[in-house]
């Protein structure tokens, strides 16, 4: 159940558009929203039964600070690039008010929210913006605060984290239509929105310029994020259908380990609930013509593609290898073949070529020298 409470600042059309938002929001989330509107200002953080928006508040303060009627603010001429109404460009000072949460800034450096536990506080004057922004300002707002309580929303609805910011990320598309409407409705002529605005200046057109720019930097970071979770999805896809149709059977597995324990620089191999792991014997390779000794390695093979490669006897510090910083491998060109090979359950491949990757070291592309090891005499 959403409870929308304004006092006496209330303005019955602009609540309905925050209703319809809320609710939006609450659906796509499965979980209950509470959005207060104080007149004092002040409203005291909730706990449990869902979030909780504050709107235009600071967290209730002890009684005797809250004596005084002067809140702290700082000017705040726009919030998300679209200028606020004349009359409501103070914003609410946050101070020290979030040293217990989190405060949320937007791309021009202006605080708009703070979060304390499941409780979101906006600190600029949602309420007295045009209509038309309003559903717009909210929008982005939870676009920027939601990713926060992230771990809430997955502890109130039970789904796990990443399934909270998928959920996330759909509920940005809209925002980003809404922005591109109301670039279209208020971008055709000079002062739409402004009465006073009627005539065409060049320092009009630097604002309505600098304003175009910063919404098109935020809807490309949009597009972008878009884009990458799309990309991520079908990768899942795409590896759920291999195994699904690879059903990679006990004998196979079996095979590939026999296969794998017949290579002369394996002397162990280990499956895991998430990855093979190739134990090696001592590695050697050749420099310059002199030959070092690199010792006895851990290749860990994870399912989704990643390599860990850890140096068990001979690590100088934490260079595993001279291509290899704390068991993170540099696999520059080979590294999507791996991922191939991983993706088609090509063990031994897969093994094979991060054996003669372990054994080679090219002095251009080493993070540390090859010296720090030992130097075998003839």
């Amino acid at each position: 159940m959403i409870r929308l409470q304004s006092g006496d600042r209330g303005h019955r059309s602009v609540s309905r558009l925050l209703q319809a938002v809320l609710e939006e929001y609450e659906v796509a989330l499965g979980s209950p929203i509470h959005a207060y509107a104080p007149a004092s200002h002040l409203s005291s953080p909730r706990r449990g039964d869902g979030l909780h928006l504050h709107i235009f508040a600071l967290p209730a303060r002890p009684h005797w600070f809250s004596l005084w009627a002067i809140f702290p603010s700082v000017e705040m001429p726009a919030v998300f690039s679209w200028g606020l109404r004349p009359g409501t460009e103070r914003a609410l000072a946050p101070r020290k008010l979030f040293a217990q949460g989190v405060l949320k800034y937007d791309h021009s450096g202006h605080a708009i929210a703070g979060i304390l536990g499941e409780n979101i506080y906006l600190l600029f004057d949602l309420q007295g913006q045009p209509e038309e922004l309003v559903p717009l300002l909210l929008r982005k707002a939870f676009d920027l605060c939601l990713g926060a309580v992230a771990g809430v929303l997955s502890l109130e609805t039970g789904r796990l984290p990443h399934q909270v910011q998928i959920i996330l990320h759909r509920l940005s598309h809209p925002t980003a239509l809404l922005t591109l409407d109301q670039l279209n409705a208020r971008g055709d002529r000079p002062g739409n929105g402004d009465p006073e605005g009627g005539v065409e200046d060049e320092d009009w057109m630097q604002k309505r310029i600098a304003v175009k720019e910063e919404n098109l930097k935020e809807l490309s970071r949009q597009i972008g994020s878009q884009t990458r979770l799309l990309n991520s999805c079908r990768e899942r896809l795409r590896m759920l259908n291999t195994l699904r149709e690879a059903e990679h059977s006990d004998e196979a597995l079996g095979r590939d380990i026999e296969a794998l324990l017949g290579i002369p620089a394996v002397r162990g191999v280990e499956v895991l609930r998430d990855r093979l792991c190739v134990l090696t014997d001592t590695i050697d390779t050749v420099v310059a013509g002199k030959r070092y000794r690199l010792g006895r390695f851990r290749l860990d093979i994870r399912f989704n593609g990643d390599v860990a490669i850890r140096n068990l006897t001979r690590a100088y510090g934490y260079y595993d290898h001279p291509h290899v910083w704390n068991a993170k491998p540099c696999l520059g060109n080979i590294g999507p073949s791996v991922l191939k090979m991983v993706t088609e359950f090509q063990w031994v491949a897969a093994a094979e070529l991060l054996l003669e990757y372990v054994k080679t070291v090219t002095p251009k592309e080493w993070y540390t020298p090859i010296e720090h090891w030992e130097e075998l005499k003839a």
